[in-house]
């Protein structure tokens, strides 16, 4: 039986649990929540998971945080960009688990920022979808495309919205994301953020709307 507190979400409870399994992603279902409470942990399978990886060691070292570990592959000439079965690459990885120094690593190894896996999924969405603002920030700061829409057409302040992460939504918001952005089926993040029930991330999202948003931040 379902608790009704923590609903599937077509499924942002499924997206969460498999983002980096599958790279399933659907938020049109109606949630239920109590506020906007941290996102619960997440637990993907192991990078020698039934989804074989085109780099598992590099894959495992970052799944531990072993930035020591994943240097010395890379050093060895593991493909920074090598893709899964399903189009993850490393990064998509390291952003998932907030790995912020082996991004740094993988970005100065010139690993893709705005990879799309086969559902369109970018590093930057990944990394919204784990609720890691300092991960995101440094996704930013390398410049990902903060407009960048995954095959169901949500940016990553779909994500931050649909899972009630209101500073992770105002930090987007503040970096220039669009709240008036529509998916396939026309919502907006305000819409995922009122069916979902996330009052906070809701009335960061209702101020928003009331104002232009702040053109997207030009990094050298």
């Amino acid at each position: 039986m379902n608790d009704k507190r923590h609903p599937p979400v077509r499924q942002t409870a499924s997206l969460l649990a498999l983002a980096l399994v599958t790279g399933a992603i659907a938020l049109a279902a109606a949630g239920c929540g109590n506020g906007d409470a941290k996102p619960a942990p997440i637990n993907p399978p192991a990078a020698d998971s039934a989804f074989p990886v085109a780099e598992p060691a590099l894959s495992n070292a970052i799944i531990a945080g072993n930035l020591a570990g994943a240097q010395k592959i890379v050093d060895a000439g593991a493909d920074v960009n090598a893709r899964d079965a399903l189009g993850r690459t490393p990064l998509h990885m390291a952003a998932f688990y907030g790995r912020t120094k082996i991004i740094e690593l993988l970005a100065a190894r010139a690993a893709e920022i705005d990879a799309t896996d086969h559902i369109g999924m970018t590093p930057l969405h990944a990394a919204a979808l784990s609720g890691g603002r300092q991960t995101v920030q440094i996704l930013l700061d390398k410049r990902a495309d903060i407009q960048a829409k995954n095959d169901e057409g949500q940016t990553a302040l779909h994500l931050a919205a649909a899972t009630g992460q209101p500073k992770l939504t105002k930090l987007l918001l503040d970096n220039g994301a669009d709240p008036q952005k529509q998916d396939l089926d026309g919502r907006t993040p305000l819409h995922y953020a009122r069916k979902n029930h996330h009052p906070q991330t809701t009335s960061v999202l209702e101020q928003a709307a009331k104002k232009p948003p702040p053109a997207a931040i030009t990094r050298q």
